[in-house]
């Protein structure tokens, strides 16, 4: 994962690049990374977003954007979502949607489309 915005910045003013394992939760809608992970990135502040979590509280945090995830080889751009510090990342469906991965609760893995396996097969209709 890295910050998008890299490619336009000094490289003092450039995130780091980081590698995280995820637990992947088919509830979460979009990507939430905790905040030294978005300090690592050094992502920007875009806006604020209120959310509930599996517990049912409702919480306010910040959107920061905006990251390159990549996963097994297929990448996309999404905001995300700070989490507080010490949190367990979470990839969120939107960006999984965007690369085309389905979760295989059988398998207890992601597994590409089957109707494209070797690159994302995104709907438009």
């Amino acid at each position: 994962m890295r910050n998008w915005q890299n490619r336009f910045l000094r490289e003092e003013e450039r995130g780091k690049d980081i590698v995280c394992k995820t637990l992947v939760d088919s509830g979460a809608v979009q990507l939430s990374l905790p905040a030294e992970r978005v300090e690592s990135l050094k992502l920007m502040e875009l806006g604020q977003v209120r959310v509930y979590t599996a517990d049912g509280g409702e919480h306010e945090y910040r959107v920061m954007g905006i990251a390159e995830v990549e996963v097994q080889g297929r990448t996309t751009r999404v905001q995300v979502i700070e989490l507080p510090r010490g949190a367990k990342p979470l990839p969120g469906a939107i960006p999984l949607e965007e690369m085309d991965w389905h979760i295989s609760p059988i398998e207890k893995k992601l597994v590409p489309n089957p109707r494209s396996p070797e690159k994302p097969l995104l709907p438009l209709c």
